[in-house]
């Protein structure tokens, strides 16, 4: 449990609903006909900070149960859990201090089509004057999102932000708006159908690469994904599979809805060694709220690492020729690092199986296996600098070294389950913790640099480090 003396709580990633103005702002997807979406697929954004400095709306303050859900998610994010002695009843994020005494309240619901190329945006307030929205609608949808321009509120002032301001600042993170509602007057874009419903992809975008299911609560969900080369760039989309049978022949057909994507940026290195080629690097990457937690991130980044291993033959024609020598990603946040640990994880132990019968071939994979589990040279790095592993399963060098780092620690936790050493066991746990340790020197030196406090601040952050590390890696 956290306390004034420790912030580490300031080391965590935001979540959706924390800040005042994330919990203004509601989206949901719109797979129903009658385009009403259940609580259960409306979710908050994470960052708002680029729509809104200090994450919050000036003059405006979240709907009461909005700002109490806020409330409660700041004290889970900060403290663990609701209602601890140390977690005032009043506190709340830092954001919320901006719009003390404010008494207007305003609530922002985004409705996105089912291919998220467009949306609705739905905005109630409780402010007692009349709101009169000028919001020019008569363009279209896809030329109104290039053309909205804003002047930045003053962060330090009182004055309450226009209703049209909030949703210029809103779209400019959204897909073109086919209309816009405030508090019941309704103004729509050029061409929306009259019917109001939106329309689902007929079929995913560009080529199918793989097909799953994934058992949901009301149901089986059959995923597809596509790519398409676009130069340096391919993204991977994730949809999810519709079954309409609504056609008036009776045959069942199918629409798509976007779940996810990643997106890929390739780029040539000749003095790669052992061997030059491409390298993928993962910019970006998203699973909708709705889908999250099925393990659908898993499989898309594992069909990176697919399309990796098939690239040579399948793009030959088209591109370089040039295999694919490495999948790195740019700038991860803690949650995917842990995401690809697991994944990398998983291609590792599947490759030492796969390897069984040939696996003295492989100096830096045949140690893990000479050495037992209670002597030091298990512990030291591998021969070779484990470039065998990394050219095998396309990861960076620092990446197999973490992957040896998990597998060290799996045979640790296997082995003290069988002992009954003590002494041994400490000096064992001892060993790891060293090597844990000056790995992480000797990759973050210029942090160790920094500081100020000498030897023991250094002692300290690396304490530190080893505790977030140990954590990740049990999880795997």
């Amino acid at each position: 449990m956290s306390n004034d003396n420790d912030a580490s709580w300031k080391d965590k990633e935001p979540v959706a609903g924390l800040s005042a103005a994330s919990s203004c702002i509601r989206l949901s997807i719109c797979l129903d006909d009658d385009g009403k979406p259940p609580p259960s697929r409306q979710f908050s954004p994470v960052y708002t900070h680029q729509c809104f400095p200090d994450e919050f709306i000036s003059g405006w303050r979240p709907m009461s149960s909005a700002e109490q859900l806020s409330q409660q998610v700041y004290q889970r994010w900060r403290y663990g859990s609701v209602g601890e002695a140390s977690a005032s009843i009043e506190e709340k994020h830092s954001s919320y201090r901006k719009i003390d005494g404010e008494e207007n309240q305003i609530d922002a619901n985004v409705l996105l089509s089912p291919a998220c190329d467009t949306c609705k945006i739905e905005v109630t307030t409780t402010s007692s004057s009349s709101p009169v929205s000028n919001i020019n609608t008569d363009e279209p949808a896809t030329k109104k999102a290039k053309i909205v321009t804003f002047e930045e509120a003053d962060d330090g002032s009182t004055q309450q932000l226009s209703i049209d301001d909030v949703v210029k600042k809103i779209q400019s993170s959204l897909p073109p708006i086919a209309s816009v509602t405030i508090n019941g007057s309704s103004t729509a874009t050029e061409g929306t159908k009259s019917d109001g419903k939106f329309k689902y992809l007929s079929l995913p975008v560009g080529v199918v690469v793989k097909s799953y299911r994934r058992k949901i609560k009301n149901g089986n969900d059959t995923v597809e994904e596509g790519d398409f080369d676009g130069g340096f760039w391919t993204v991977l989309y994730l949809f999810r599979k519709h079954e309409d049978k609504s056609s008036d022949d009776g045959i069942s057909t199918f629409r798509y809805s976007l779940a996810g994507y990643i997106t890929l940026f390739h780029f040539h290195t000749p003095f790669r060694k052992p061997k030059s080629g491409i390298i993928v690097r993962v910019c970006q990457a998203l699973i909708l709220p709705t889908y999250q937690r099925a393990g659908h991130g898993s499989d898309l980044l594992l069909s990176v690492h697919e399309y990796a291993a098939r690239y040579l033959n399948d793009y030959a024609s088209t591109s370089t020729g040039m295999d694919i020598v490495e999948v790195n990603v740019e700038d991860p946040a803690p949650g995917f690092v842990a995401l690809r640990d697991s994944v990398d994880y998983k291609r590792f132990v599947l490759l030492l199986e796969s390897m069984r019968d040939t696996i003295d071939k492989l100096p830096d994979l045949k140690y893990l296996q000479k050495y037992p589990v209670t002597s030091k040279e298990y512990f030291q790095p591998a021969p070779d600098g484990g470039l065998s592993l990394a050219s095998l399963l396309k990861i960076t060098k620092r990446q197999t070294e973490v992957m040896y780092e998990i597998y060290k620690l799996a045979a640790v936790a296997k082995w003290k389950h069988g002992s009954k050493d003590n002494a041994q066991i400490q000096q064992v746990e001892t060993n790891y913790r060293l090597m844990i340790k000056k790995s992480l020197k000797s990759h973050r030196t210029e942090e160790l640099g920094a500081c100020e406090g000498g030897k023991e601040e250094q002692k300290a952050l690396l304490a530190k480090w080893f505790d977030q590390t140990h954590i990740t890696t049990e999880n795997c």
